[in-house]
């Protein structure tokens, strides 16, 4: 009885030994990977990362590869920003079940964020055709044919996403851009204004205000390049635009406000260090333009415009042995660089060399600093039309070039035409009424003027222009004996 007994307790053993195993067996080879999956999503629905990792991780332990487990590994790689990674578990995925709705898609989206855009087309492409037709698939499609420049394909793609979902915002907002690309300026214009109108924010408005400014609406652009910041005051382009587009109407003012605004901010790029010192170096503020162009060298020192407008400057301020090396740089990277040519054109005329001076200058006879050179050129060379034509020219292209001002003036004077020098005089006081030189030369060029006109009316004006500079400077004013020479001819009308 007692072995029997012994007998069937030993088979019990056996037999749940065998259950054991059975169990564990079951656990490892059939229990669905779904679990793991779908416990990770709880925590990633909550933002716990790390703990959906943990748990996805564990699911690659089980033999058999479940493409969901690598899809939602690549789902929390992607958004704590491990974008390699999660590129390698969306393509395992995707090899696993190649048929999967979207996961070509979040390849693709994967694939964009590391750079590899050819190879994010090709996702895009296999995901349209696992399931055709989704804005999402084209949108980001035509994203990789924006940055392998494919700007055409691109509008194509972003065409047919609106198509599809024509709240898709973000694909009608690309489209415009590649538009503009494609100097389709009306279509984009159309999408802009739409935009700006229905769901305004800093990116769509912005791009609105540069189209304008494309198209010559400077008005306008300046309007949406303010409306951008008023929806994202950290908006580095729209501080730069408006910096240009100041700048490019001789508002030095704002121009320069603008920049300062930005930097107050504490935003920063190479192209904001450029624009502002190109800015500074068309107001002849040479010393600053100088220090901002630094700091873009220091960002990018083989940037060509920096270093262009760099090596400028440097010769500007007579800097001719720091500019040489600085020019060679870019003359070899760029030959026909046209501020180089400027910085060139200048080095020839101060150093005497008037014909190569002119040569390079009339290659672009539409600069205002390339025409004033051009009449200290000619006026060099005894040519009283051609001088005046340029400096006339320098004006007309640069209404507020002071400097340009002043050489006019100081020639008109030595040809003794002082009544056109006064009228010159007067036009550039009214952009710069307390500029010395300018002061200085009105007063002078009064004097000469009321000589020959004695009323007391000019002798007051003329008196009163001497005591402007002596309430700036005293020692700034250079006439002191012709303004005795001045009041004495008042006392002596006030006599009579």
């Amino acid at each position: 009885m007692f072995d029997r007994l012994k007998h069937i307790i030993e088979q019990i053993k056996k037999i749940s030994k065998s259950i054991d195993k059975y169990k564990k067996d079951t656990i490892v080879q059939s229990l669905p990977t779904l679990t793991y999956v779908n416990r990770a999503k709880k925590y990633i629905e909550k933002n716990d990362y790390l703990q959906a990792e943990n748990i996805l991780t564990e699911a690659l332990s089980l033999p058999q590869k479940d493409a969901l487990v690598y899809k939602y590994l690549g789902l929390v790689y992607e958004r704590t920003g491990k974008y390699e990674r999660a590129v390698d578990n969306y393509q395992t995925s995707a090899d696993i079940d190649p048929h999967d709705k979207n996961i070509w898609q979040r390849l693709g989206f994967a694939l964009m964020s590391i750079k590899e855009y050819e190879k994010a087309e090709k996702s895009f492409e296999n995901s349209n055709r696992v399931q055709a037709n989704n804005t999402d698939t084209y949108t980001g499609w035509g994203m990789a044919l924006m940055k392998m420049k494919n700007y055409s394909d691109a509008r194509e793609k972003f065409t047919q996403a609106v198509k599809l979902n024509k709240y898709n915002f973000s694909a009608m907002f690309l489209c415009a851009i590649m538009e503009i690309k494609l100097g389709i300026y009306d279509k984009a214009e159309n999408k802009l204004s739409f935009l700006a109108n229905v769901c305004p924010n800093e990116s769509n408005t912005f791009e609105y205000a540069r189209l304008k400014a494309i198209k010559g609406n400077t008005d306008d652009a300046i309007h949406y390049a303010k409306k951008s910041l008023e929806y994202n005051p950290n908006m580095l382009p729209s501080y730069i635009l408006l910096g240009q587009l100041y700048s490019d109407i001789l508002d030095k003012e704002n121009a320069l406000k603008i920049f300062e605004t930005a930097e107050q901010r504490e935003l920063k790029s190479i192209n904001f260090y450029i624009e502002w010192g190109k800015t500074l170096e068309k107001f002849e503020q040479f010393d600053e333009a100088k220090l901002k162009l630094l700091k873009a060298c220091e960002i990018d020192p083989d940037n060509i415009e920096a270093l262009s407008y760099l090596g400028l400057c440097c010769v500007a301020r007579k800097e001719f042995e720091e500019a040489e090396p600085i020019l060679q740089k870019v003359i070899e990277k760029d030959s026909e660089n046209k501020v180089i040519k400027q910085a060139l054109g200048i080095i020839a005329y101060e150093h005497g060399d008037i014909n190569k001076a002119i040569q390079i200058f009339r290659t672009d006879d539409e600069d205002a600093v390339n025409c004033f050179y051009l009449a200290k050129c000619y006026q060099k060379q005894n040519n009283d039309t051609k001088t005046r034509d340029y400096y006339e020219a320098a004006l007309l292209h640069n209404n507020k070039y002071i400097t340009a001002y002043v050489n006019y003036i100081d020639y008109l004077i030595l040809k003794k035409d002082y009544a056109d020098a006064q009228r010159k005089l007067r036009k550039a006081l009214k952009f710069s009424p307390e500029n010395i030189d300018l002061l200085n030369l009105m007063f002078y060029v009064s004097y000469i003027l009321v000589k020959d006109n004695i009323y007391e009316y000019n002798l007051k004006e003329a008196i009163s222009i001497a005591e402007q500079i002596e309430n700036i400077g005293e020692d700034l004013f250079k006439y002191p004996e012709q303004k005795q020479e001045l009041i004495n001819l008042l006392q002596e009308r006030d006599k009579n």
